[in-house]
């Protein structure tokens, strides 16, 4: 457990990170199928240019995903990976998908339109828009090809890449019980330990997946609406809520940290509130 506290705490703290961007610092209303929308966080009552907000997002949400790859990695290496290649390589993959991650955004901040020519177009497409929101909006692309085939490019090589990652500490686990190499108990424990990390991780990303689904599904055949917009965001906001959640209810060093403190907190106030309502006797 000691090997993997970083790694988990890092998840962690991207998916906080990423929540808090999401529902207080950026709140973002994406106008999809376009790639335009407005802000009402935090930052944009700071000024804070809505270009720069969507790359603090996106660089957010490429380091979440790669705290997970790298969770991921670093149980494999630890539970098996007996590869010299793999050992000179993982590195330098790691450091690369960084950068990538990191500076991801930078190509596409170059093709944003003039905003005077490409918010009316906008506007004109969605007439239903003016009837609630009278503010500015930004407008980052006029066609999402190039935008939408290299993300999904991107989180394709990552996500491969963890599930490949999975499937092969899964194989070591097995491998090491048929050998014998490790007592049974000590297997038992890395085995339950590791089903609860895929548990832990798969909850939150398919209440990333399934919204994102939605948003896609909207740009594919042009459908436009708010309602479905609004809500698919709400839900990706929440996600650091649930894998808090997943988290106190898979790994039991957790409840047994997190539950008694609750317990015994509740009883220090109950203890003042009886002892100051009981009467004294003379």
């Amino acid at each position: 457990m000691s090997s993997v506290k970083c790694y988990m705490f890092n998840v962690h703290f991207w998916s906080a990170l990423l929540d808090l961007s999401f529902s207080f610092l950026t709140s973002p209303y994406i106008l999809f199928p376009y790639v335009a929308g407005y802000g009402s966080g935090f930052l944009m009552w700071l000024g804070v240019s809505p270009l720069v907000q969507v790359s603090i997002v996106i660089i957010e949400i490429g380091l979440t995903v790669m705290s997970i790859l790298v969770l991921f990695e670093n149980r494999f290496t630890i539970l098996g990976s007996s590869s010299k290649v793999w050992n000179r390589f993982r590195k330098i993959f790691i450091v690369v998908l960084y950068v990538f991650a990191l500076f991801y955004i930078i190509p596409f901040s170059l093709l944003v339109p003039d905003q005077e020519m490409a918010v009316p177009m906008i506007l004109e497409k969605l007439p239903s828009l003016r009837c609630f929101y009278t503010g500015p909006v930004i407008v980052f692309t006029l066609d999402a090809t190039l935008i939408g085939w290299t993300t999904a490019i991107k989180l394709t090589i990552e996500f491969l890449f963890i599930l490949i990652m999975c499937i092969m500490t899964y194989l070591n686990i097995k491998n090491q019980n048929k050998q014998i190499t490790l007592s049974r108990k000590t297997l038992s424990l890395q085995k339950k330990f590791f089903i609860s990390l895929i548990t832990q991780t798969a909850i939150p990303v398919a209440v990333i997946i399934l919204p994102l689904a939605c948003c896609a599904y909207s740009v594919v055949s042009d459908y436009y609406s708010q309602a479905v917009n609004n809500v698919c965001f709400l839900i990706i906001s929440n996600h650091g809520l649930v894998t808090t959640f997943a988290i106190l209810f898979i790994h039991k060093p957790y409840r047994e940290a997190t539950f008694p403190c609750l317990e015994t907190k509740w009883r220090y106030k109950t203890d003042v509130v009886i002892s100051i309502v009981l009467p004294t006797i003379d």
